[in-house]
């Protein structure tokens, strides 16, 4: 298991159980997805839509390790949580790729597609709507 590899690497830790940040982090994360959806679908939106979507989606997963008890140091063990603690195989792999492609934009000055950005918009609500079952407040 990965995400306990990453616990005793320290890029997960284990913390109490915090409510209130993780309805922080809801309330900041439906902002975000409402921000996306707003943005007009025209060329030099196509990366802003994009990370305001991953920052909603990853907003959602935080929330939910502070629900279970964790807090992410990184990205990617988010991918590990996903897959092994909420056995979210398909979300797991799914974060990952907008992840690799939101880290494109913001560290090498990459650009995405058209598709790739109206795919996002479809798809992202989806995976929180379907994350959803592991939020309890």
């Amino acid at each position: 298991m990965q995400f306990n590899k990453s616990i005793q690497e320290g890029y997960a830790k284990k913390v109490l159980i915090d409510n209130i940040r993780a309805k922080s982090l809801i309330k900041t994360a439906d902002n975000a997805l409402l921000s996306a959806k707003e943005l007009q679908m025209i060329e030099r939106n196509y990366n802003s839509i994009l990370r305001e979507l991953y920052e909603s989606l990853r907003q959602y997963c935080e929330a939910i390790g502070y629900l279970k008890g964790y807090k992410f140091e990184s990205h990617e063990v988010i991918t590990y949580f996903l897959n092994d603690m909420l056995d979210e195989k398909e979300i797991s792999m799914k974060f990952d790729r907008y992840r690799q492609l939101r880290n494109g934009i913001n560290y090498y000055g990459r650009g995405i597609a058209k598709e790739t950005a109206e795919k996002a918009i479809k798809e992202i609500p989806d995976i929180i709507k379907k994350l959803k079952k592991h939020i309890k407040l």
